[in-house]
């Protein structure tokens, strides 16, 4: 039996989106500094009333906006990781050369490392704080990727998650302070997983 499409659910996601979009829009043009909630409540068509209720303050706006972009990298990492199916650590490394290309292409990527003078007051943090759940997330879904991808034994299963963490650090590490080419930093990263898969191994 087809399921009952659930219209509130539906237009509540619609609403969601587009607050969403004109949050993306305003940092791109203007970075997060110049996102307030009356601007954002304004180009959406609803009022602030509204708008907080659907998404809360400005700190939800922004960990919700930066969920929403981290699902869209894992989505390529995923696929990256799967063009590898002989060598999870090339794998890996894939998947952070993906996420270190795809962010210098991504708008809002570039709006934030750009135009973010106070770091403690923009969207970095959401990515870099501890304990964090975007991060966190983003490493339970790269370890399940790999682990349904690789036949892997159980000594390095066992390490896993903390193989994969210090993956998604370093490459966060080169996102936000680049000191070379991408090719520089995707060999580095390439380098570190080969040994710590080996030292599991052993």
């Amino acid at each position: 039996m087809p399921a009952v499409p659930n219209f509130q659910a539906e237009v509540r996601q619609m609403l969601h989106n587009r607050i969403l979009d004109a949050a993306h829009a305003l940092v791109c043009e203007q970075g997060w500094q110049a996102v307030n909630m009356s601007r954002i409540a304004a180009t959406v068509g609803i009022s602030r009333q509204v708008l907080y209720k659907e998404i809360g303050a400005k700190q939800a706006l922004g960990a919700a906006l930066v969920q929403r972009e981290t699902s869209r990298f894992i989505a390529g990492v995923i696929a990256a990781i799967q063009s590898h199916p002989d060598d999870v650590a090339a794998g890996l490394a894939a998947g952070a050369a993906f996420t270190l290309r795809a962010a210098a292409d991504d708008p809002l990527v570039t709006a934030t490392l750009t135009r973010e003078n106070d770091a403690e007051a923009g969207l970095t943090p959401l990515l870099t704080a501890g304990p964090n759940p975007i991060l966190a997330g983003a490493i339970e879904a790269m370890a399940a990727a790999v682990r349904s991808s690789y036949d892997l034994p159980d000594a390095i299963d066992r390490q896993l998650n903390s193989i994969v963490e210090v993956d998604v650090r370093l490459t966060l590490s080169h996102l936000l302070q680049p000191m070379g080419s991408i090719d520089d930093a995707v060999r580095q990263i390439h380098t570190t997983l080969r040994a710590l898969f080996d030292a599991a191994a052993s």
